[in-house]
């Protein structure tokens, strides 16, 4: 039996509403803050941050902010947050560079581990990595995440206008 058209069943334009389509969650909160400069050795938090701001960078949303390195979050939710470095050796020296997230949930008080990695340099390398987490931030005022560079004897690249070393927020939905 063949058809040539699909009933619609006679749903009307006003019968679908945000309010019907719940549990669909777009993207409310997504963006890149980048390293402006260079970083030689350990630094607790890393500071020098900024919006990547070039012609065609995207973000969603207005919520993340940060002061001093440490990041705050106007709305609550689970986030994916990646960090990702670019490291080199500046001499002939094997070194290394560790990279870590660091999450927490009183207001900044204690942080654990949300996720960390590290490279190795060999004479005047160069190396890219990431490392990401899922934070479920269930406070605007308490929940704070933070970058931490250590065991650093290299160097951590950062631009004002390339994003090198930087840290992503994409919110994925409700907590």
């Amino acid at each position: 039996m063949s058809k040539t058209t699909i009933p619609t069943g006679g749903i009307a334009d006003s019968a679908v509403t945000a309010v019907k389509t719940s549990g669909v969650n777009p993207t409310t909160e997504a963006v890149v803050f980048r390293l402006t400069t260079n970083l030689s050795g350990n630094e607790d938090p890393v500071t020098n941050w900024e919006v990547a701001d070039d012609a065609m960078a995207g973000k969603v949303g207005t919520g993340i902010t940060q002061s001093s390195g440490i990041f705050s979050f106007g709305t609550t939710g689970i986030y994916a947050i990646q960090f990702t470095g670019s490291c080199f050796d500046s001499s002939t020296d094997d070194v290394q560079v560790n990279l870590e997230i660091k999450g927490s949930s009183n207001g900044g008080s204690n942080y654990d581990a949300l996720g960390q990695g590290m490279t190795n340099l060999h004479h005047a390398a160069q190396h890219t990595f990431s490392i990401s987490c899922i934070a479920d931030i269930t406070s605007t005022s308490n929940s704070k995440i933070k970058f931490v560079v250590d065991g650093n004897n290299g160097e951590v690249n950062g631009s004002s206008t390339v994003n090198y070393t930087f840290v992503t927020f994409i919110r994925l939905g409700d907590t």
